[in-house]
């Protein structure tokens, strides 16, 4: 068979295509496989925290109220190889409302009566009202040590994976304007460099309490926002980070 000359460069490059195309998919299933074994070693320390409660005596006193953390992934760039690519869901409450306007939170809420005393129950009830999270796409991961929070509730973190990721994704969710102003992410390892602090300070709380209050300005670059991430939100993510990376 004889080729022309032109036949034969065409037929050249569309074999450096398809070298080139498998090359390039050999190396995303290698950032893949890396990606999925960082991220299920992070899941694995959250995972061994156990899904038991973590209360105190006197949390048994006190009105219950639960958040979700929901943590998802997201594509990882390839010079951020090193980085993990699990990213955290936060919520942004309307500035009209009387009870913290304006503060940035996780999806969550006080423990209604069809909760059955059950604090996963509430965590995804209030974030499929407050986001419009279907319940069945969380898979629980850990529940934090509960805390009281500066109006005597006993608050319940529960860390959640959300499958598939994109059900997580602040453009995909279905936000209540009567309790949510906004959604964004942050990478959760984000909360694991001191460089990112703001500001730090002890304080008293309770009876006999001490609490690190933590702050955290956070450049959204999906919306040119910059959030204040502080109080107890800001507690509950960097406990739930030091976990994730045993730090």
């Amino acid at each position: 068979m004889i080729l022309s000359t032109h036949g034969f460069a065409l037929t050249f490059l569309a074999i450096i295509l398809m070298s080139s195309s498998i090359n390039s998919l050999a190396t995303n299933n290698k950032m893949a496989t890396r990606t999925n074994e960082h991220t299920n070693s992070v899941l694995a320390n959250l995972s061994s925290h156990g899904m038991e409660k973590k209360e105190l005596p006197h949390h048994n006193e006190l009105r219950r109220a639960s958040v979700l953390v929901p943590l998802f992934e997201r594509p990882i760039q390839q010079q951020e190889q090193s980085q993990s690519n699990l990213h955290v869901l936060f919520t942004q409450r309307p500035q009209k409302m009387k009870s913290h306007g304006g503060e940035v939170c996780f999806p969550g809420g006080k423990q209604d009566a069809e909760d059955n005393g059950c604090d996963v129950t509430t965590a995804l009830r209030e974030a499929h009202e407050e986001v419009g999270l279907d319940p069945n796409l969380v898979q629980q991961i850990a529940r934090m040590e509960a805390i009281e929070s500066k109006h005597s509730l006993c608050v319940t973190p529960i860390v959640g994976l959300i499958q598939p990721p994109s059900a997580a994704e602040p453009s995909q969710l279905t936000l209540n304007e009567h309790e949510v102003e906004a959604a964004f992410a942050v990478p959760l390892e984000y909360f694991t460099m001191p460089e990112n602090l703001a500001s730090i300070q002890k304080i008293k709380y309770g009876a006999n309490g001490e609490f690190l209050m933590r702050t955290y300005l956070f450049d959204d670059p999906d919306s040119g926002r910059q959030f204040r991430i502080w109080g107890l939100t800001a507690h509950v993510v960097h406990e739930v980070a030091q976990l994730a990376f045993s730090r």
